[in-house]
């Protein structure tokens, strides 16, 4: 055989080698340590802030459903398919507001699936999916109060919960408005300070107050009011710097915007018998043209 053959063949298999080093299949998992931790443990832990009637709550049979845990699933089939495995089992932790960025900076929960206003400041601390959800800063009152502007906060006695954006809005009209604050650890506990008359008005995001009151005994009773306050455009929240499991989770939000399936997950929580609340203008942007926008 000629040598310059043998130098082909030799070539080759050297070539060939390489090849077959650099062609071995990276795990999904290579780079992101949400979904190593996932893997090797066999569980997804998902924080979230419960909101009855909407984004995320217990049912009295113990399931834990709403619009935002609707997407979850959706989000972790997926990384069921990632990972090929079909049997990682779902750990679903209720949290209160102040607990979710420390729980997901010390991987005590791997993404939280509820109501999660993106914004800058926040940025700094995690990720945050697409957004799948817009609303604001509105006021719950008893009738036949009207709450639309400055002027009539003043020397109001207004309850908000703790490490949400609303707080940050009641925070400033303590200050320029001489409002009275009370703070609340929950927005349960707002709706019972309103219904007994404690305080003039619950802040919160207006999605949440119209799902409170659809459960409150006193509903009839109850309004939300103002103009909006904020523009919150809600997300996961997910580890900082974890591209590989951001990336799932958007890739999961763009095909059920694409599909019209989030739409429809829209309708079935938003849409109902006992609860109506209209697509806003913000939202139907987001569907048109899916971002991760922080608010200030």
């Amino acid at each position: 055989m000629p040598q310059r053959v043998l130098i082909a063949l030799a070539l080759s298999t050297s070539l060939l080698g390489v090849t077959c080093v650099r062609a071995l299949p990276r795990s999904p998992a290579d780079g992101s340590p949400t979904l190593a931790r996932i893997a090797t443990s066999g569980t997804i832990t998902v924080g979230y802030i419960p909101t009855p009637g909407t984004f995320a709550f217990r049912t009295p049979d113990g399931d834990t459903v709403g619009y935002s845990i609707d997407i979850c699933e959706r989000f972790i089939d997926n990384i069921r398919r990632a990972l090929n495995q079909p049997d990682i089992r779902v750990v679903y932790r209720p949290l209160a507001p102040p607990d979710r960025i420390p729980f997901l900076k010390r991987g005590t929960i791997d993404v939280d699936c509820g109501g999660n206003t993106n914004t800058v400041a926040r940025q700094k601390d995690v990720d945050f999916s697409y957004t799948f959800f817009t609303t604001g800063v509105r006021f719950l009152v008893k009738r036949p109060l009207l709450l639309e502007g400055p002027a009539t906060m003043w020397k109001r006695t207004v309850a908000v919960t703790g490490g949400t954006t609303a707080q940050g809005i009641v925070d400033r009209m303590v200050s320029d408005q001489f409002v009275k604050e009370i703070v609340v650890a929950n927005d349960n506990e707002g709706v019972r300070l309103v219904e007994s008359g404690q305080v003039e008005a619950f802040a919160q995001d207006d999605a949440l107050l119209y799902g409170l009151i659809a459960r409150s005994s006193m509903q009839d009773q109850l309004a939300v009011t103002g103009n909006f306050l904020t523009v919150e455009p809600y997300a996961f929240m997910l580890p900082k710097g974890d591209l590989p499991f951001r990336d799932i989770a958007d890739r999961t939000l763009g095909a059920l915007m694409h599909s019209g399936d989030l739409m429809g997950m829209y309708r079935k929580w938003f849409d109902t018998d006992h609860l109506r609340i209209p697509m806003n203008v913000y939202m139907k942007e987001n569907l048109a043209y899916p971002s991760r926008y922080g608010v200030p």
